[in-house]
């Protein structure tokens, strides 16, 4: 983002709006509210910048690279993680379309951050403390993102750095629905740079969160890793990304957990971005975790 500031809708006059349209976002504090709709947080969770990554998310993003697992394995007897499922929407797709599972993780380093409120204006905070998005009654900024958008701000920061903060949840209403009612599925905060601990799930999946838009090869690499040490043997990695090229559907790879790396099981007919360095990875086989 060149200029981390964007205008809101429905507060500028119409010719304003759509002239810029480009630059308007809807409010993305909806999401402190407790009668938000699904399609309205989903919505607000593309300005979220937490961690380094993007919380973007819709609804039924990945049919090609689910259905590489529905289509491969039998998912009766077994359990799934989502490693950086950011709001959670796809793994609830996921869920929905399973024919049995005995347990499902939903996992992001983030599962909940936190606000203030100054006036008008909100302020949203990471779990370390540090302002990661403005929303105003016209404008949001992003503060972490950018040194001059924080000097702006600074009055608005610190008026709400005195002011109490209410934990706000990452999750979709749905999905919070869906944990209450279902006993198989939980949360879990989880880096995926780190190995899962015991018991170990039995599929991971990994969606848009180890991109080369976010991560050099070196570190998809060292995750990948993490995620081998994360397995059973046998188990099974998959992986999704949604290209930005014009026309290119989702991309996803399954791949089965050996000894020394992992195996191709099935891909979409595109390849994943990095389907490549999955299959190159190479893992000493007395390898008990993974490398720092």
């Amino acid at each position: 983002m060149l200029l981390p500031v964007r205008l809101l809708r429905d507060r500028w006059p119409g010719w304003i709006e759509r002239r810029l349209a480009r630059f308007v976002w809807s409010d993305p504090s909806v999401i402190t509210r407790p009668d938000v709709s699904p399609e309205r947080f989903r919505e607000a969770m593309s300005a979220i910048h937490v961690g380094g990554t993007i919380k973007i998310t819709t609804a039924d993003r990945h049919p090609e690279p689910d259905a590489l697992l529905l289509d491969n394995l039998d998912t009766a007897n077994l359990v799934i993680a989502d490693v950086g499922a950011s709001d959670g929407s796809t793994s609830l797709d996921l869920v929905r379309k399973l024919d049995g599972f005995a347990g499902f993780v939903i996992s992001d380093l983030f599962l909940e951050i936190s606000s203030a409120r100054v006036g008008r204006r909100t302020v949203f905070y990471d779990p370390a403390g540090q302002a990661i998005l403005m929303c105003g009654h016209r404008f949001i900024a992003w503060p972490v993102l950018s040194r001059l958008v924080r000097i702006l701000v600074a009055p608005v920061l610190l008026r709400a750095a005195t002011t109490a903060r209410e934990p706000v949840t990452l999750l979709n209403p749905d999905v919070v629905e869906l944990l209450a009612q279902d006993p198989r599925v939980a949360t879990r905060e989880h880096d995926v740079f780190t190995v899962w601990p015991d018991p170990k799930p039995d599929v991971i999946k990994v969606a848009n969160l180890l991109r080369r838009l976010y991560f050099t090869d070196e570190q998809i690499a060292r995750a990948l890793r993490a995620l081998h040490a994360s397995l059973p043997e046998g188990g099974h990695l998959l992986v999704v990304d949604n290209s930005r090229e014009p026309g290119m559907p989702p991309r996803g790879g399954l791949y089965r957990r050996e000894p020394s790396g992992f195996s191709l099981v099935a891909e979409t007919t595109n390849t994943p971005e990095i389907g490549g360095l999955v299959t190159a990875l190479e893992v000493a086989e007395d390898a008990g975790h993974a490398p720092r």
